[in-house]
């Protein structure tokens, strides 16, 4: 099979005929005489398109034959059209591109490996064999983008294995045969099957978005070309509105998050403090009310949120009473439920309510803590009158 894409990567359509359509779980997968969709590979997808208007939605190389996922058979014999997906292929080009720029910095800088490379739908990751700084990228980022505005040819070489002895480059595995090799001048050299624009100029931009620890080094996650301007006008848009709602300027909008983040804490702390007082309240005007010299006292207070049904329990339970505490959501039958005795018999009084109401939850003998299902008042009855 002629590999088009490998002598012309600008190839948008071409014709061919149809060697082989084999039925697929999803669809067919077809082989033509000469293509220009390049297979998944080296961390580059397969290319998408068209052939005679069956969507190819997938390429790959399988026992050295280049088949093309499509949703139609195709007829044996047949010559047919082509057409790439073009937009998605430029971009590949861009990404492959400014990923070996970026990798043959860090080689050239750092002395790292790139050990793994993926090309996604959201970024594209370069896993690296060493540790590096969010400033070091930044720098590494700066030098990237030079290569693209001093507009580098980039060049394919083929060289035999007399000339490749004489040649410096990366590779991650041992190649057997013919080494196709991608060179930028003055920044990288690497062992490569993909696809890549004539210079580096078309790359138009490159930008890091982040850096984590992976494995033994660090995965660092960028984007090229397009994609990249798009991110930056999405982010830039954001920035935008949080300028307008902040009533901030964009260079001040950091600062005012900062102290909108402050107020936060500080309300949220006050709120805590003004709840604990609310439920210490709530829990005197409760004992107030309790009719009778009953050694148990059921509370219902539905909206307790957090730790709101645990602290008024504690509260209730300095009268020396056994408590339970029930907290649910108007229109519901399920409780929260914190249950506290003195005695020292909560588990067991636990496992009573829990076999009673559907309920489940655990503790210890002096507290125990779960859900129940049932009808308040019931719950309430079942706890203070039945012994």
């Amino acid at each position: 099979m002629l590999k088009i894409y490998e002598r012309d990567p600008y190839c948008r359509e071409f014709d061919a005929e149809v060697t082989a359509c084999v039925p697929e779980k999803k669809g067919f997968r077809v082989a033509l005489s000469r293509t220009a969709f390049f297979p998944e590979g080296g961390g580059q997808p397969g290319d998408r398109g068209t052939i005679d208007g069956a969507a190819v939605w997938d390429t790959r190389e399988m026992d050295g034959e280049i088949w093309h996922m499509t949703d139609e058979p195709l007829k044996e014999g047949s010559a047919v059209h082509c057409k790439l997906d073009w937009d998605f292929r430029y971009s590949n080009m861009q990404g492959h591109a400014g990923e070996h720029i970026v990798s043959g910095l860090i080689h050239k800088t750092y002395g790292y490996d790139n050990v793994g490379f993926h090309m996604g739908s959201q970024d594209i990751t370069i896993d690296i064999n060493g540790e590096l700084t969010w400033e070091q990228l930044q720098d590494i980022e700066v030098k990237a983008n030079q290569a693209i505005m001093d507009n580098i040819p980039i060049e394919v070489l083929l060289p035999d294995e007399r000339e490749l002895e004489d040649i410096p480059y990366r590779s991650k595995k041992e190649i057997d045969g013919q080494v196709r090799l991608i060179r930028v001048p003055g920044y990288d050299c690497c062992a490569c099957c993909g696809t890549h624009p004539a210079r580096t100029g078309e790359i138009h931009l490159i930008k890091l978005l982040s850096v984590q620890n992976y494995k033994k080094g660090v995965r660092v996650s960028l984007l090229c070309g397009g994609r990249a301007l798009a991110d930056y006008r999405q982010k830039h848009q954001q920035l935008l509105n949080m300028s307008h709602m902040l009533s901030a300027k964009m260079e001040a909008v950091e600062k005012a998050v900062s102290r909108l983040f402050e107020e936060n804490g500080r309300l949220k702390y006050e709120k805590t403090a003004v709840d604990r007082q609310l439920l210490h309240l709530k829990a005197q005007a409760i004992l107030r009310d309790a009719k009778g010299e009953s050694d148990r006292l059921c509370a219902i207070e539905n909206g307790l949120a957090g730790s709101g049904p645990r602290e008024l329990a504690d509260d209730l339970a300095l009268s020396g009473k056994t408590v339970l505490v029930l907290s649910g959501q108007a229109g519901t039958d399920t409780f929260r439920y914190v249950l506290i005795d003195p005695g020292k018999k909560a588990r067991a009084l636990g496992q009573a309510l829990n076999e009673a109401f559907s309920g489940r939850g655990g503790g210890s003998d002096d507290m125990v803590q779960g859900t129940c299902k049932g009808d308040g008042e019931k719950i309430k009855e079942w706890f203070e009158v039945v012994r």
